[in-house]
Parts: C-alpha cells; structure tokens; sequence
C-alpha cells in the first residue's frame, strides 16, 4: 500500500476547481490517504462519473485515510501523468463525495507517481456527472436573485420589484410581469459588476430589517 500525507480536501458531490472552494465548505486536512496511480482513462472515468468499485478494494482501503482527529473508512487518492483526484465511497462502492486538488498538492502528487505502479482497476460507470457551466459563485449568486424576484412577485410587494429593476436597467417599465421577464433573461447572459451590485443590495436590504 502506498500513502501520501497533509494534503488539503473538499470533499463535495460535485467536481470544483480549488479556486472555487468557499469559506462554508468542510476543507479538511488529510493527514495519511492511500494513493494509486492509474491509466489516464481510468482517471478520466473517474473525474467524468459516479463510479462503483469492488468490494475488494474497498477491503483493501478500509479505514486506511486518517485525518488529525479521525479516521474515514473509505477515501482514496487517484492519480496519473494528467491530475488527480480524491474519492469517498460508501460501503457499497459507490463514489459519494469527490474533491480535485490544490495546485501545489497536485504537483506533489505527480512527482511522487513513479515510484508508484500503475494499478488496474475494477469499477463500473453508474452516471455522468453533470457539470454547470457557471462558476459556483455565479450560481449562488443567480440562484439568490432569482429567489429575491420570484418572492417579490408572489408577495406583490411592486414597490421593490420596481426599485430592483430601476437599480439594474436604469430606467423603469409599466409592465411588472415584462421587468420580470426582463430581469431573468438578463440573469441567463451571466454575472456582471451591475448583477453583483444588486446582489449586494438584496443582501444588505435584509441586514437592515
């Protein structure tokens, strides 16, 4: 068994970049994981899907990841010549949380491979994973405005539908139902400085209730 020690994980459902890691997300430090190298497709596979393995290496990985304080039954570190990639599975194989690395764990990583065979490994692709095509921040930050319209309208609260809409466009309509309309396609063309400053001002319009 090969182990690499103190390296930085956050461990999610889905895949993100480490320069998309936020302040609320459970970043552990991993103080000893098993690490295998494996064929560039195999990591692609990986990356790519919810994965499946057997229940012999499962076995083999067994309470083998240690943390400070900590021990988790099923983690491992996989990795070959064009990145890496830590995986959690459940007790039944499947792959249930997923975190890529910090640059500079990830150049470690990949110069301690060749001392590290290339295993073979046995797993079966369950689903794709499904990737956006937004930044996580851009996301939260659509999601939290499209939640703002969406509870101004079904409260009839006009006076701060118009407010918002005169804040972003700079002009105002008659029609509340086109602002809308308005205001959700511009959301669809993606995050600008005028979105985050309304962002910001949904945001600080609750501070101060």
């Amino acid at each position: 068994m090969n182990y690499y020690y103190d390296i930085m994980a956050n461990l999610e459902d889905n895949n993100y970049m480490f320069y998309e890691w936020d302040e609320s997300d459970n970043i552990e430090l991993i103080k000893k994981i098993p690490i295998f190298q494996v064929t560039t497709k195999v990591l692609k596979d990986f990356i790519n899907n919810d994965i499946s393995v057997t229940n012999e290496f499962l076995d083999f990985i067994h309470n083998k990841t240690k943390l400070k304080k900590e021990t988790l039954e099923y983690l491992a570190l996989f990795a070959s010549k064009n990145g890496a990639i830590i995986i959690e599975f459940a007790n039944d194989g499947t792959s249930i949380a997923r975190s890529f690395l910090q640059v500079s764990d990830e150049c470690n990583v990949l110069e301690v491979l060749y001392t590290i065979p290339i295993l073979k490994m046995d797993y079966k692709i369950l689903k794709k994973i499904k990737y956006s095509k937004d930044l996580r921040i851009e996301k939260k930050i659509k999601d939290f405005i499209n939640l703002e319209i969406n509870t101004l309208y079904n409260n009839k609260d006009l006076e701060k539908i118009v407010f918002l809409y005169n804040e972003w466009f700079y002009k105002s309509k008659n029609n509340v139902a086109e602002m809308i309309k308005d205001m959700q396609n511009k959301l669809k063309l993606g995050i600008t400085d005028v979105e985050l400053k309304i962002y910001n001002l949904i945001k600080l319009s609750y501070n101060n209730v």
